[in-house]
């Protein structure tokens, strides 16, 4: 087993000095309501594997240490003065764990049973496999897309990977190879990690950092899988829906950078270019749609969201 119950207090069983398999990433700020059920399952829900847990208060109003000691003792919190992004936290674990594998954890997560029992048995099985995903779920159990095809500058304005790579795929019952995964709920291996080495920061504070890792990953010959076994419900965007037009300008001007990064200059203008017109396109088409349903709501928000990233994207 790999933790016990004291009370209310989960233990995990992982002995002083001893590797374990498994370190867990998580990044929390303000999300306590979720933060907590979340540690639970993490516990609860893993019977077979050891586990090293830490939890990254990113700057939090109200200091995590004391509520997660009361509850989840052998828990390492380490605790962020200022906020930083998505990359910056979890490479301040990745460098720490000692895990033979290391995972990255989304605080808005329900780990399922067995789930994260499932991917280290399957890692363990696959040794050419660099990393591996869980299948999300939505809270009402429906499918959640979890995994894409590398992007491609412009299919990726007209129509992202994300909408339609997993086609035909929602029904899968046995691991199947992919170009990317979500970093809700990723895992890698230790060697992986130590030769390819971390997130790239220059992604914070969120958005497509896990679709370069991936895409590194593949570069230095590792192979990457989903694995449908393995559920975890994804509670998605928590934070970064309070701020959507803020949500879409980081998700777009990040996929530009990624461009930049591995297929050049051209590329990335390529992109931004098609994605200016097609989002000029969407302007005209949701304002149309609020003058012959001026009650629409979304027709409006829609409108104004389109807006504001015309005005964005040229500074891309």
């Amino acid at each position: 087993m790999a933790c016990r119950k004291d009370g209310n207090t989960i233990m995990p069983d992982v002995p002083v000095g001893d590797v374990p398999d498994l370190t867990v990433s998580l990044v929390s700020s303000d999300n306590i309501e979720l933060l907590l059920p979340c540690l639970r399952s993490v516990f609860e829900a893993t019977h077979h594997v050891t586990l090293e847990v830490f939890l990254v208060d990113n700057a939090s109003s109200e200091p995590l240490a004391a509520v997660i000691e009361q509850e989840f003792p052998h828990v390492q919190v380490l605790r962020n003065e200022q906020r930083l992004g998505f990359s910056s936290n979890n490479n301040m674990v990745l460098k720490r764990g000692r895990g033979r594998y290391l995972m990255l954890l989304n605080d808005d997560t329900l780990v399922l049973d067995g789930a994260l029992d499932t991917l280290v048995e399957f890692m363990d099985k696959t040794p050419q496999a660099g990393v591996v995903g869980s299948f999300l779920q939505n809270p009402d159990g429906s499918f959640q897309p979890a995994f894409a095809r590398f992007p491609r500058p412009l299919r990726e304005a007209i129509y992202p990977s994300t909408n339609w790579a997993h086609w035909g795929r929602a029904q899968a019952t046995i691991p199947f190879e992919v170009d990317s995964v979500c970093g809700a709920a990723l895992l890698v291996r230790r060697e992986v990690f130590e030769q390819v080495g971390g997130l790239d920061p220059a992604f914070d504070p969120i958005y497509s950092e896990e679709v370069d890792w991936c895409y590194r990953i593949k570069s230095a010959g590792w192979r990457i899988f989903t694995v449908p076994q393995s559920q975890i419900i994804h509670y998605g965007s928590y934070t970064m829906n309070r701020v959507v037009p803020q949500k879409y300008e980081l998700l777009l001007s990040h996929k530009f950078y990624f461009f930049r990064k591995h297929k050049g200059e051209r590329a990335a203008l390529v992109y931004r270019s098609v994605l200016w017109l097609t989002t000029l396109v969407k302007v005209g088409w949701w304002a149309a749609l609020s003058l012959v349903r001026p009650r629409c709501e979304q027709c409006k928000g829609k409108t104004h969201l389109h807006v504001y990233l015309l005005k964005r994207i040229p500074a891309f």
